[in-house]
């Protein structure tokens, strides 16, 4: 049987709506309700493999199932960066701020480069090997992480994607992994 993770996003925060680099936050109710909505689509997966974050958890619990911690699945780390929004940096670093956008290996905010995320990720992908449905509730970075280790794309390509709020993206995996719609 092949392997199928569904990632899910996180519910939306307020640092979210507010254009910040989040903390250890919680999720907005309104789209903690959305979640629970959206439990159906996932048609019961084996476990819900979660992310430690607040905003991560309430997003589980509200899918509903068994829920399994996954170190490796933690939020990208912002380091001094957490709580502040992009348009301070903009305005306080701008160079530093353009550098870190531009270049996948940079973490001069005293946190985790784009680079090291995806090596993170892809080799939390790589030693996965439980068969069946999971689902996967984790943070928009980390699921666009994991789609450029399924494509074998450059992180050079990380800030093309977008990862809403409650967005499902399917990976499926038989002798190596594919992106589903």
């Amino acid at each position: 049987m092949p392997i199928r993770l569904s990632f899910v996003c996180h519910a939306r925060t307020q640092a979210q709506r507010l254009g910040r680099f989040a903390l250890d936050e919680p999720a907005e109710a309104k789209s903690l309700e959305k979640a629970t909505q959206m439990a159906a689509v996932l048609k019961k997966p084996v476990r819900i493999l979660c992310a430690p974050e607040t905003r991560a958890l309430q997003t589980a619990h509200a899918l509903g199932g068994e829920i399994e911690i996954v170190p490796a699945l933690e939020d990208y780390d912002f380091g001094d960066w957490k709580g502040q929004s992009l348009a301070d940096l903009q305005e306080s670093i701008p160079h530093v701020l353009a550098d870190w956008l531009s270049n996948p290996n940079a973490a001069p905010h005293n946190g985790e480069s784009v680079q090291d995320l995806c090596l993170r990720v892809g080799n939390w992908l790589d030693t996965f090997g439980e068969d069946g449905h999971f689902a996967v509730v984790t943070h928009p970075f980390v699921i666009r992480a994991a789609l450029l280790h399924a494509l074998a794309a450059s992180t050079a390509s990380f800030n093309l994607i977008d990862i809403e709020p409650l967005a499902i993206v399917d990976l499926r995996f038989n002798g190596r992994w594919r992106l589903r719609f």
